[in-house]
């Protein structure tokens, strides 16, 4: 019988090596799943300007419960949402994923804005795994023209708008988070009148819940420092406001929630 000693370390230093080339090719496998489920932001042709952010809290993760799209429809309306799903898990990451996916078909055909807020909560209802489980939606259309924007809000945080002049708050009229109260929804349409060089800046709670040794940022304290950022370009505003939330909630463990924030506008040079 041959000595085992003699095979046994580097039998053991093949296995090992096999199982993390395995694990390696798993979790390669996992993220480029996850990058795929990501939405591509990219507009077929010119004249409208996007900028984003978008963070899990969940470690090694690339997915969490916030989601947003935009698409772009044959007559040049653009049509976005934002969600953001309460939890944290994976469950609550594919159902944002779920959410995000229906919202996008719905769009493509034809559905109004408050007809996908009843089409998603179904939809949330029918696939979540917890009864306590809710969602809340903004949904925004930006007719050609680019002069308004018409705004449906299931519960979701009001908007930041920012113009040649500065930063300004917008809170659209707030109808109930998808799945609190099933069959119950109150959603209705708004508007919000944008001028030349006016942006419109979408945000999940994630960006302001943070505390600070001052107390929770809040909206307000959102404002002040979406102020102290007006006149910077786009990506940047959006960057410069992620800093600076988390630069200011570090001393408190940072910030604890999926964040997302995306940046919307028509270029003034194709405005009508």
């Amino acid at each position: 019988m041959p000595d085992v000693r003699s095979w046994a370390p580097s039998a053991l230093c093949g296995d090992l090596a096999l199982l993390l080339l395995s694990q390696h090719e798993n979790a390669w496998d996992h993220a480029s799943l996850q990058r795929g489920l990501l939405p591509d932001l990219a507009l077929e042709g010119d004249g409208f300007v996007t900028a984003s952010h978008y963070a899990p809290c969940r470690s090694h993760s690339l997915l969490g419960g916030d989601f947003y799209d935009v698409v772009r429809t044959e007559d040049s309306t653009v049509h976005v949402i934002m969600g953001d799903v309460s939890g944290h898990g994976a469950a609550e990451a594919a159902l944002a994923v779920h959410l995000r996916l229906s919202w996008r078909t719905a769009v493509l055909c034809g559905q109004t804005q408050v007809e996908q807020a009843h089409l998603l909560e179904k939809i949330l209802v029918k696939e979540r795994r917890d009864d306590e489980t809710y969602a809340t939606t903004v949904s925004l259309v930006f007719p050609p023209h680019g002069r308004s924007v018409r705004v449906v809000s299931a519960g979701h945080p009001g908007l930041l708008h920012r113009h040649p002049g500065g930063v300004g708050w917008v809170e659209p009229q707030r109808g109930i988070p998808l799945g609190l109260f099933p069959g119950h929804g109150d959603w209705s349409e708004s508007e919000v009148v944008l001028g030349d060089g006016d942006s419109l800046v979408l945000f999940t709670d994630g960006l302001y819940e943070g505390r600070t040794p001052a107390g929770r940022l809040g909206e307000q304290g959102l404002l002040r420092l979406a102020a102290r950022h007006a006149q910077l370009p786009s990506q940047d505003f959006v960057d410069a406001l992620v800093s600076g939330a988390a630069m200011l909630a570090e001393p408190c463990g940072g910030l604890r929630d999926d964040v997302a924030v995306l940046h919307l506008g028509w270029n003034r040079s194709v405005r009508a």
